[in-house]
């Protein structure tokens, strides 16, 4: 082996093409990974008033769609938004744990479901709203427990949300299809 000296310029201007070329496959490498997007936010919620006020906003802000599970004991506050949601001409889908119905949003009644629901869960009740397939508030409503929920932005827990409202109306809307059973309480949700 045989070694030369070379001026400082051609050690500089070799080291400096070197550099230059990694950084160029860097660039190239890092121009083809997916857009950062923000991941969304999550806020943790206490106390029905806080979460009522939460769905409240929610339904308020809607521009496109709403997918919501909710139960007669929030109708009374929720109820008349989830209307003008849809005189807003709002894509507006509920999914409602009792009796009552609202005027004008897509309703399913989910009261046979919301009853046998309580006794599964010792009294609690989940209740899900999801604006713009983006904003969604999952929340826990307890007759012995504490009110809490989640408040997000989190697109994934979003669809997580709308998919278990569509997976409740599917599950009784086969279940009201089928012929009357001879054990009737096999078929409660």
């Amino acid at each position: 082996v045989r070694y030369l000296a070379v001026s400082h310029t051609a050690l500089l201007d070799d080291l400096r093409a070197r550099h230059l070329a990694d950084l160029d496959v860097a660039q190239a490498a890092l121009d083809r990974l997916p857009v950062d997007q923000e991941a969304g936010l999550v806020w943790s919620l206490t106390g029905r008033d806080a979460i009522v006020r939460a769905f409240a906003r929610t339904i308020a802000e809607a521009r496109t769609a709403i997918f919501a599970g909710i139960w007669d004991e929030e109708l009374d506050e929720l109820g008349p938004l989830l209307e003008a949601a849809a005189r807003r001409g709002i894509e507006t889908h509920v999914a409602i744990y009792g009796p009552r119905t609202p005027d004008g949003p897509h309703t399913y009644d989910m009261a046979e479901c919301g009853a046998s629901a309580r006794l599964r869960l010792s009294g609690r009740r989940l209740a899900v709203v999801v604006a713009d397939d983006n904003d969604a508030i999952v929340a826990e409503f307890g007759d012995r427990t504490a009110d809490q929920a989640t408040l997000t932005t989190n697109p994934v827990i979003a669809l997580l949300a709308v998919e278990y409202v569509k997976a409740d109306v599917s599950g009784r809307l086969m279940i009201n299809a089928l012929p009357a059973a001879p054990h009737p309480e096999l078929l409660q949700i």
